[in-house]
């Protein structure tokens, strides 16, 4: 092997010239060592048996905290049943309760909702679930969600008097078309309750597509 700065012939095997003191070709640090998966695991795990238990227990603990995390997180959305979502379940399910009274009353055990009178009956009713709701404290974290509620209230109590005022017109186009948009504001409704975590009172479900028909 001869050097390449010098020139000198030097042995095979030599890493530095005998005479200038170079670095031969090939003299670099040797590669590292080729180990397989298995005697990798086997040297993390340690070789004796004490070693072995102590490695699995850390991998099972380590194991068991990450699921107890996973466990225990809450969901970002997650609602709280706290006194807030249940007094304002109870006054959405009331509220509902009182709508399907207006509408037996008011139909008689009919299957149609377009009986006169029927709106009309809605209308305080309306007013009252919005007013009961608006009297409750909200917690921060659903000032938005309650505000949507409010409003989608306000629209719905609107909707519904237009209907009252058109069926007492008696004209049926009229009644069918102010039906629809009463119908969409309880829609509006219904996704607002939802979002507020009403449970209760997002299993029964209103509205006014009936309205008109027939």
């Amino acid at each position: 092997m001869y050097c390449g700065r010098c020139g000198t012939p030097n042995e095979p095997g030599d890493r530095f010239c005998s005479a200038c003191g170079a670095a031969l070709p090939g003299s670099s640090a040797p590669q590292a060592e080729k180990v397989s998966t298995r005697e990798r695991i086997g040297r993390l795990a340690g070789t004796s048996r004490r070693a072995r238990l102590v490695s699995a227990g850390t991998a099972v603990a380590l194991a068991v905290a990450i699921v107890a995390f996973i466990v225990l997180k809450p969901a970002k959305d997650q609602i709280p049943r706290d006194a807030y979502t249940v007094a304002a379940d109870r006054i959405c399910v009331e509220a509902k309760e009182q709508i399907v009274a207006a509408e037996k009353q008011a139909i008689g055990g009919s299957t149609s909702a377009s009986a006169p009178g029927f709106a009309q009956e809605l209308v305080p009713v309306v007013s009252r679930w919005r007013s009961r709701f608006q009297q409750l404290s909200v917690p921060s974290d659903r000032l938005e969600a309650a505000t949507r509620l409010r409003s989608a209230l306000l629209g719905t109590e609107i909707d519904i008097a237009k209907l009252a005022r058109a069926e007492a017109g008696g004209e049926r186009a009229e009644i069918r078309a102010t039906a629809e948009k009463a119908d969409k504001a309880t829609s509006q409704v219904e996704g607002a309750i939802s979002s507020l975590g009403l449970d209760e009172c997002a299993s029964e479900a209103i509205g006014f597509s009936r309205s008109g028909e027939g």
